[in-house]
């Protein structure tokens, strides 16, 4: 994977965020932000940005989250505090300033679809249009009190039997990734599991959704994505019931739950025919 990758670092609220932002094939357009999942590591998007920086012309950008990989506290691990989801918003925001940027497109999957939303919520000013894909919002599901109790079950394997005996029961939902041909996905830091499940999971298990009606009555430009290969993992049941509130389209695309990661080549074309049906979709209504 050659492509033109810059490094920096931004501080914001105490911790340094690890970002990188690369370029388009002829010049620097508008800025797409990718917002990682619970792995929470940025390097997952490289090979889609890799695929936008020969084809397109956006600028892009990506960051290890907060107490993620390379953008550790200070006071390293000890320091860690619960999720905080508008303080992640603002983390998103830093970034995209720091790539030299007020407005961006977003992207986020998983629970990063879920701080997509966070964003659109807190910042909509600054949110050109926003792409969350499988956000894990399971309380808008039917079955909603049965996957509560579950993520009560998990947490209570977590701290009786530990974090692999909760991972693994966690893990048996992300299904399609074991589908022959299927290129694998990278590994992150060891760090990140452990803040996950120790940080992560007591807020996301309990089912944390930004408001989705504040986000439609701002006329922020929203669409959702469901990956074809997670069937009927609740992750990929909820962006219909995202849709239905948020009054937004809902894609499905090629890939499983990092089918942006591990099938780039067939996820680029949807990724890029859903941003221009919300660009359209944006000048007819500013047209009236």
């Amino acid at each position: 994977m050659e492509f033109d990758l810059t490094e920096g670092t931004v501080h914001n609220e105490g911790c340094d965020l690890r970002y990188w932002t690369t370029t388009g094939k002829d010049e620097a357009g508008p800025l797409i932000t990718f917002i990682p999942g619970g792995n929470g590591h940025g390097c997952q998007f490289f090979p889609l940005m890799a695929a936008l920086s020969k084809t397109a012309n956006f600028t892009c950008a990506t960051f290890d989250r907060r107490q993620m990989s390379g953008s550790q506290l200070p006071g390293g691990v000890e320091s860690n505090k619960l999720l905080n989801p508008p303080q992640q918003a603002r983390d998103v925001r830093a970034v995209i300033r720091a790539a030299g940027f007020e407005r961006s497109i977003i992207f986020g999957s998983s629970s990063g679809g879920i701080l997509a939303f966070q964003f659109a919520h807190d910042f909509p000013e600054a949110a050109t249009h926003v792409i969350a894909h499988e956000a894990p919002t399971f309380m808008l599901l039917p079955d909603a009190s049965e996957l509560f109790e579950w993520f009560l079950h998990l947490t209570h394997l977590h701290k009786n039997q530990g974090l692999e005996a909760a991972a693994a029961e966690f893990e048996s939902k992300l299904v399609g990734y074991d589908d022959e041909g299927v290129p694998p996905v990278v590994k992150p830091d060891a760090r990140n599991r452990v803040n996950f499940w120790e940080y992560e999971i007591p807020i996301l298990g309990g089912g944390y959704t930004p408001n989705l009606w504040r986000i439609r009555a701002n006329g922020t430009s929203v669409g959702v994505m469901q990956s074809v290969r997670c069937r009927e993992a609740f992750f990929a049941r909820a962006p219909a019931e995202q849709a239905k509130i948020l009054g937004c389209p809902v894609w499905v695309v090629p890939g499983h739950h990092q089918g942006f990661e591990a099938e780039t080549e067939e996820f680029l074309p949807s990724f890029l025919e859903a941003l221009d049906a919300l660009e359209r979709a944006k000048v007819a209504a500013a047209r009236g």
